[in-house]
């Protein structure tokens, strides 16, 4: 045979197929363009050439042509082949309309005067070695191009483990057709191209006869042999100026790429690259171009905030992005260690905009996934794996990612137990370890303009007029007026009974009383009062001295959810106050409230400690900001209203 021509060889026993293609369509559906964008680019990342320097990014180009169908033979070869596989299943007993519908689909976008191609090339990388190896060594251009099911990279540190990420690019071709063209560092050139159909058929000996569902486009030296197109055999297709390589790479070219589905691609590329690689972008091992005949786009590091918070500044799906990138630009990490010294990396950073977001990334600066609440504040965290040492987390968690490296579970590692009960592990001490920097987290990450959303309650603003919105739209100066706890009482805001003190024996109720009981009108039972023993024991007797029971004056405090049943607490005092109860009350869905029990407190610069009651207490209250990390015995998330009540001698309380 000794020529260049596609190849679909015999079925023999094996299997027919329809169109359904496993490994194809996990591809559509993941987002608009972020199946291809990672899988592109997550390759380009892995190949990065070694020997230059590092601070060399890997450069990936992303560029619409559109290619005479009439000027090259290919074409029609696949032509061939589509009218053979309609043949083939339209007597089939076996069709179904969808696979009618997909050969149809092909057919339509084969019949374009001009097909457009996505050509997607690298720079930066070693290309793909091996177009040239022997049998028995490896080829990275075999792994890609001839193998199914096998993921062996050219880097250890590299992030694709079920070799199934190359079938990505066929998700947004409507031919079903990808070519692949390399210049690699071990010199060697090759260019090939693949389709995916289903069963056809072809002429063997006289007979039609069924053949596989996946097709190359090779030089074909015997109906057994093939190998790739090399510059020597003077293929067309491979001489067009998009395949004259001078630099080391790779091309991926999408042939019928569906631009009537992807409209304004070029936008959304951009997008789905910031969103997935903006950590790599900002440590400058990733730049990207993007170009067509109507728009274009460059990604850099010097650039890429300008195109979050300007250019793309009302994208929705940059929201977590944008936190991300302030996030690790602006504060400093704390480094960890759960398998080896220093391999893992968290930042955390509060604002008052932000929605809760935790965002995990691969060292190679590959977004893993972004967990968020669009309902809880207000804090942005990002843990990135480094790879140290052995890189024993990375590799452990590289094998508890899915086929789309889309998060950490334990759970996808199904055939090595000792391997699944490692990652289980890990996963809780990264846990643990976010949520010990959350406890320890200053005032000094905090503004004062903090909103809380949950718990956003402001008993005693200095605006006495009534409410009025922040420019959220949230309450910012709520007046607690009442609060119905559960056994009856009513607790009033600003409105306390005194009580007096002196000498006696101890009695058994309290000389301290809260509010009335609601609907009864009984006055309250007389505190007894027992003659002392001796007249030396303190008791409670009629006296002159008395302490009164008031509430702080508090300018304004924030409840924050964190994780669980942990809290921060923020409270804004306009003068000190010692001796200070905190009693705080969740909401029903009666429009009621209930006391909480507060396991512990932290306050800032203090040890925890143990509460396991209703009401914290007492503590001091500095003058201006104070933070407090209270954890309570419900566990389910709360909307929380604190009460301040204090024990003076008299209404001047100060530093």
């Amino acid at each position: 045979m000794k020529e260049v021509c596609w190849d679909f060889p015999l079925l023999g026993t094996g299997n027919q197929s329809g169109n359904n293609i496993a490994a194809i369509t996990m591809f559509k559906g993941s987002g608009i363009m972020d199946g291809l964008a990672r899988e592109v680019c997550q390759n380009s990342l892995d190949a990065k050439d070694k020997s230059l320097p590092p601070d060399d990014p890997v450069k990936v180009k992303f560029e619409l042509v559109e290619i005479e169908k009439s000027a090259y033979t290919m074409f029609d070869g696949y032509q061939k082949a589509l009218d053979s596989s309609i043949e083939y299943w339209s007597t089939s007993p076996l069709s179904t309309p969808k696979i009618m519908e997909f050969l149809d689909n092909v057919k339509k976008a084969l019949s374009a005067d001009k097909i457009p191609v996505l050509i997607m090339s690298d720079y930066n990388t070693v290309g793909l070695n091996g177009v040239n190896a022997r049998q028995d060594e490896k080829s990275f251009w075999k792994l890609l191009v001839d193998v199914e099911g096998i993921s062996i990279k050219q880097d250890d540190n590299s992030a694709g483990s079920f070799g199934i990420g190359k079938n990505a690019p066929f998700a947004y071709s409507a031919l079903n057709l990808v070519f692949y063209n390399t210049l690699a560092k071990d010199g060697g050139r090759g260019f090939e191209g693949v389709a995916r159909l289903v069963t056809t058929q072809k002429e063997y000996k006289g007979t039609l006869r069924p053949t596989q569902p996946i097709g190359k486009y090779l030089y074909l030296e015997d109906e057994y042999t093939g190998r790739p197109i090399l510059p020597a055999d003077n293929c067309s297709l491979a001489q067009i100026d998009v395949f004259k390589r001078t630099e080391i790479g790779t091309d991926v070219a999408v042939f019928g790429f569906k631009t009537n589905e992807y409209e304004d691609w070029e936008k959304n590329i951009a997008i789905a690259i910031i969103k997935n690689f903006v950590l790599a972008i900002i440590n400058g091992k990733l730049e990207v171009e993007i170009k067509s005949h109507s728009a274009a786009y460059i990604i850099t590091k010097s650039n890429v905030e300008n195109l979050l918070f300007k250019v793309f500044a009302d994208e929705p799906q940059l929201k977590y992005t944008r936190q991300i990138y302030e996030t690790i630009t602006k504060v400093e990490p704390v480094k960890v260690s759960i398998a080896e010294k220093d391999d893992l990396s968290i930042y955390a950073k509060y604002e008052d905009a932000y929605a809760q977001s935790l965002s995990r990334f691969r060292s190679t600066g590959m977004l893993i996934n972004t967990t968020t609440s669009d309902v809880l504040p207000h804090f942005s965290v990002v843990i990135i794996v480094n790879d140290v040492g052995e890189m024993e987390l990375s590799k452990t968690l590289r094998e508890a990612e899915p086929p789309q490296h889309t998060e950490w579970k334990a759970k996808n590692i199904t055939d090595n137990a000792p391997l699944k009960k490692k990652a289980a592990k890990y996963l809780r001490e990264i846990g643990k370890e976010i949520q010990r920097i959350l406890d320890d987290f200053e005032k000094a990450d905090i503004t004062n303009t903090m909103d809380g959303g949950v718990g956003n309650y402001l008993p005693d603003s200095s605006d006495e007029s009534g409410s009025h919105e922040g420019n959220d739209g949230l309450k910012t100066d709520i007046k607690i007026n009442e609060i119905s706890t559960y056994d009856g009482r009513i607790v009033y805001n600003r409105q306390y009974e005194s009580a007096v003190s002196g000498e006696g024996t101890n009695t058994a109720k309290s000389g301290i009383k809260t509010g009335k009981r609601k609907r009864k009108k009984k006055k309250p039972a007389k505190i007894p009062v027992v003659t002392p023993k001796g007249g030396h024991d303190k008791g409670v007797i009629p006296g002159g001295g008395k302490v009164k029971i008031v509430s702080p004056k508090i300018i304004e405090h924030r409840i924050f959810y964190k994780a669980a049943n942990k809290y921060q607490f923020y409270v804004n005092c306009p003068q000190g106050y010692s001796r200070v109860f905190v009693q705080f009350y969740a909401g029903r869905d009666d429009d009621k409230n209930d006391p909480v029990v507060v396991k512990n407190v932290k306050q800032e610069n203090i040890p925890r400690v143990d509460v396991n009651s209703e009401k914290i207490g007492p503590i001091f209250l500095h003058q201006g900001s104070n933070i407090m990390f209270v954890e309570f015995e419900n566990s389910e998330i709360m909307a929380l209203v604190p009460v301040f009540t204090m024990e003076v001698s008299d209404e001047k309380q100060g530093d």
